[in-house]
């Protein structure tokens, strides 16, 4: 990153080339000097002099009808900038690609009595596709949101309907003085910035090609999300997909996929070493389907190598949460799968081998009362053919250490990861869920935020609620509890309530635990058939939890010297098994 104060507006220029936008219309004014200076005297643009910027807006539009193709109009900040709106809008009535550039000052200034400050933002709303404000870039992540923002607007310019899209690039204040004393290194060697391509059904797939093979020759790592519904037509383009190319799918319990190749890597996110990261990183990265637990997102983003990342999405939208966006493919995820089944190609498994053998080195601990304790033990008893419900922060971080059986469904509010609600959706899905039991874990504060949804008149016998509770918020003593003092008082919010009154008000069987043997007898009891909705709170110490939470994930970290070895020859174990399996099962079909 260059060290001057027009670090977005190079970003902007280079990424227009990347896009192929050549031509520009440009119109005289202070605040777009350096966009000005940085096009006119390169030789990849054609610019246009035309003052007034109504008359440079149609004027591009005549560019636009003799060229078919996308031509940008750039002009200064204040009120210049509502002298495009009638040719714009003409653009957005005839669907032609223009792109408006508007200079702007610092927004800080909006309403502050500044010169030539408007809120040129919402001028412009209601006829273009799209309309974007560049930050200003300090750092890393100003970079990759002003590149987000470039891409999301010059994407719409031929998405579905072509149309005209508005990017608008502030510049801070000392214009002049900076200027000049960045005049020489603003020209010097642009950012290097790759293009998002979004692939589309129908006409449009024939350029799908293009990226057969470099997934045929890609480390794959298919990250499901979240779903509610087990979509059997997913899974068997999935477990197809897997096995032409080298793939491995990260799923946790709330995405109930059963596939090839699937492993929960929640706990291999959290032990595995820097050196370990990068090389079990990906080549390509695949997202489906809504949020995951597992912490994938933060082993993707402190990469070193470059990963490609593919998001499916059938909105089309760029939601590059992993900062390494590469490729949109606007389809259904079994659309995306059964296309690229359809491949000669055989994979070896050695990414899945690797990424398993690994993991199949985690260890889980038998480990004295606490709320690790009680989730594995609710979770290993859990009937089979359960609906199960998880409240979010550590309830589900905890269920996801562990393995739940095939039959049982999950679901859980991970659309935005919010603690409130919990309960409330839970009820309403056992209510039509009546011939299943249906589990619920929850916190404490979870619950006791939740705790209305109980005050109905749907409360049946098939009702099963574990509330952890703690006295407060073990995720925070979990990761802040040795460095922050008096952290009891308001950030983890400690209380000594229990639910018992309320729980029994509302007609539920009440059980409690103290002690794992008061544990174990209540648990026989919470999983069995009953005539009354039960309740089980179980009480535990929150920093004691924490304690051995952290003692399960330090004792699972990279340690040892020969890990490495240990790795590739389980690897290499699991791949000969692999291949002999194939060809058994090749043999046979023959």
């Amino acid at each position: 990153m260059s060290n001057t104060p027009f670090e977005n507006v190079r970003i902007l220029v280079a990424m227009l080339k990347a896009y192929n936008i050549k031509h520009i219309v440009l119109s005289p004014g202070t605040r777009n000097i350096p966009f000005v200076y940085m096009v006119e005297e390169d030789n990849f643009f054609n610019c246009y002099s035309v003052v007034d910027e109504r008359s440079a807006a149609f004027f591009a539009i005549g560019l636009i009808q003799k060229l078919n193709e996308p031509v940008a109009i750039c002009c200064t900040s204040g009120t210049s900038v509502c002298n495009y709106s009638s040719g714009v809008t003409e653009a957005f009535y005839q669907k032609l690609p223009l792109v408006v550039l508007t200079a702007d000052r610092n927004y800080y200034y909006l309403n502050q009595n500044e010169d030539q400050m408007i809120p040129q933002m919402g001028i412009l709303q209601s006829v273009v596709k799209c309309s974007v404000q560049l930050p200003k870039i300090n750092d890393s992540k100003d970079m990759w949101y002003c590149k987000n923002r470039i891409h999301s607007a010059l994407l719409e310019l031929d998405h579905g309907e072509p149309g005209p899209v508005h990017i608008d690039f502030p510049i801070e204040e000392g214009l002049g003085r900076n200027f000049m004393n960045y005049k020489a290194a603003i020209k010097d060697s642009f950012p290097v910035v790759q293009r998002v391509n979004r692939y589309e059904t129908g006409m449009k797939q024939k350029l799908w090609e293009d990226k057969r093979s470099e997934l045929e020759n890609s480390k794959i790592m298919i990250v499901f999300g979240q779903s509610n519904i087990a979509d059997k037509r997913l899974m068997d383009a999935v477990n197809s997909f897997t096995e032409h190319y080298n793939a491995v799918v990260a799923a946790d319990s709330l995405s109930n996929a059963k596939c090839r190749n699937q492993l929960n890597l929640s706990t291999f996110c959290q032990v595995i070493s820097d050196k370990e990261r990068e090389e079990m990183m990906p080549d390509v990265l695949i997202t489906i389907n809504g949020n995951i637990v597992a912490g994938i997102k933060a082993l993707i983003t402190k990469r070193k190598k470059c990963v490609k990342y593919y998001q499916i999405d059938k909105s089309g939208m760029i939601k590059d949460a992993y900062k390494c966006i590469d490729s949109i493919f606007e389809c259904t995820p079994t659309e995306f799968f059964e296309y690229f089944s359809e491949s000669k190609n055989i994979s070896d498994n050695s990414y899945y081998s690797l990424l398993k053998a690994r993991n199949d080195m985690i260890k889980i601990p038998d480990v004295e009362y606490s709320s690790f304790y009680t989730v594995k033990r609710f979770v290993e008893e859990m009937p089979d053919d359960s609906i199960f419900h998880i409240a979010n922060s550590m309830s589900v971080r905890l269920v996801n250490i562990f393995t739940l059986k095939d039959g049982i469904r999950v679901f859980g509010n991970r659309g935005t990861n919010g603690i409130d609600g919990s309960c409330s959706a839970f009820i309403g899905n056992s209510l039509l869920s009546q011939d299943k039991l249906c589990f619920l874990l929850i916190g404490d504060l979870s619950f006791f935020y939740d705790m209305n949804s109980l005050w109905n008149r749907y409360s049946n016998s098939n009702i099963r609620i574990f509330l952890q509770n703690n006295e407060g918020a073990e995720m925070f003593h979990y990761r802040y509890g040795q460095g922050l003092e008096n952290i009891n008082r308001h950030i983890a919010a400690e209380h000594f309530s229990t639910a018992r009154g309320w729980v029994e008000d509302q007609g539920y069987r009440y059980l409690s635990a103290r002690t794992r043997e008061e544990f174990e007898e209540a648990l026989r009891i919470f999983i069995s058939p009953s005539d009354k909705p039960i309740f089980f709170e179980v009480f535990t110490k929150k920093d004691e939890d924490a304690a051995v939470q952290r003692r399960f994930y330090s004792e699972n970290m990279s340690r040892d010297a020969s890990l490495k070895e240990k790795v590739k020859k389980l690897a290499q174990g699991n791949a000969f098994i692999e291949t002999t399996l194939r060809k058994a099962k090749n043999k046979f079909e023959k």
